[in-house]
């Protein structure tokens, strides 16, 4: 992938992101549940790995930490990435540098490591299994 393509698609993500946040957060702040886009949960009726992310995310800029971690423990990582990536990729832009392209083949050359991988998808598998345990009210 070419830098300008990734730099475009992450930022439009990264950017997507902090405005579907933002639109949730004053849902919320009405009391009004935030539209949920979860295809895996309206044809299952149960949560995937990421459901609840955008209520951890929310949950954090509140400073209500176990409350982020019961709605899922990937808010942290979720809001990290909302909250550096696009700004990194602008101060890339402005500066004429590669850093977070290089950094995307960095961490895309360590995820081709089977153990790296594994151990990745083994901790969203936990996320899962403990989002499920809450939502079966197992825990």
């Amino acid at each position: 992938m070419t830098r300008r393509r990734l730099y475009f698609l992450v930022l439009f993500l990264g950017l997507a992101g902090q405005v579907w946040i933002f639109y949730s957060y004053k849902k919320l702040e009405k009391q009004q549940e935030a539209f949920n886009t979860c295809i895996f949960k309206r044809v299952t009726g149960i949560p995937c790995p990421s459901c609840g992310t955008v209520h951890s995310i929310i949950s954090i800029l509140h400073g209500e930490l176990r409350k982020a971690i019961n709605y899922n423990p990937l808010g942290f990582g979720g809001l990290l990435l909302v909250a550096i990536v696009p700004y990194w990729i602008l101060a890339d832009l402005a500066r004429g540098r590669e850093s977070f392209y290089n950094f995307y083949f960095k961490v895309n050359k360590l995820l081709k490591r089977k153990w790296v991988l594994f151990s990745v998808l083994f901790l969203i598998f936990l996320v899962w299994i403990y989002k499920l345990l809450g939502f079966f009210n197992l825990i």
